[in-house]
């Protein structure tokens, strides 16, 4: 029988999915052949964001109060923080430095999966 507490996760996890959509319907009116630019100069590629708010989740949500294993930890890393400006010099990576984007969305969904299903039984505390 659902509880209080299963009701009160599934519309955190429904109001989750309901930000996301959001987000994946912003990036859809990026052009795919503009992914992998940098219009600001300071900052990260446009293909950094893709992965920037899955990595965000998962670090904050899923390896931190959950202590959910890490299964792509070198996306949890390269997807975590941006770039402030510095005046040292400008980001010199090449947009081969960065995952395709099948592998960007493999690792979302699988984030997206993961904390969904487990965020629905989770005790509140």
């Amino acid at each position: 029988m659902p509880t209080e507490s299963n009701k009160s996760n599934r519309e955190l996890v429904a109001a989750l999915q309901s930000a996301r959509l959001c987000t994946d319907t912003l990036f859809t009116r990026v052009r795919p052949d503009s992914l992998y630019e940098r219009p600001i100069p300071e900052r990260h590629r446009i293909v950094f964001y893709l992965g920037h708010l899955e990595a965000f989740d998962w670090n904050l949500i899923g390896r931190g109060p959950l202590d959910i294993p890490s299964f792509q930890a070198n996306f949890d890393g390269l997807f975590a923080f941006g770039i402030d400006p510095d005046a040292s010099g400008l980001p010199q990576d090449k947009p081969a430095d960065w995952p395709s984007l099948q592998e960007i969305n493999a690792y979302n969904s699988r984030v997206r999966h993961t904390l969904d299903g487990v965020l629905e039984e989770v005790p509140q505390e």
